[in-house]
């Protein structure tokens, strides 16, 4: 009896243990890197193509002294990656962070001045 306790026990240890690494396991191995600033100048965003891993967060920033408000493709939809749209302007002095979590080749515009356009490349690894 004794020792089909101790056999249940450590099933139990060992599933408790391998849920904990795969619920924290690394599924996006961007995450923990830091995020990529692209700024929106009067010539553009600069840089206007980036390459970032899956998990990875880009942030904008503009010197312009006006709102910005970056967004997928295609304007004025940005219908493409839906998630990738802050939903409105964002202030001269503020930023916004997105996180991309899915690969792909992202294009991308400012919905205020949609001639301002830049790429962002995000792979596996």
């Amino acid at each position: 009896m004794n020792k089909k306790y101790l056999t249940l026990s450590l099933v139990v240890v060992f599933v408790i243990i391998s849920f904990y690494f795969y619920k924290n396991r690394d599924l996006y191995p961007g995450a923990k890197l830091p995020s990529v600033v692209i700024e929106l100048n009067e010539e553009g965003f600069t840089p206007k193509e980036v390459t970032i891993l899956r998990g990875q967060s880009v942030t904008w920033k503009t010197t312009r002294d006006r709102q910005f408000w970056p967004a997928s493709n295609l304007h004025p939809s940005h219908d493409i990656y839906p998630e990738f749209d802050p939903l409105e302007p964002i202030d001269p002095d503020k930023t916004w962070t997105f996180r991309f979590d899915k690969i792909g080749i992202w294009q991308f515009h400012d919905h205020l001045s949609p001639y301002y356009r830049g790429i962002i490349n995000v792979v596996a690894k």
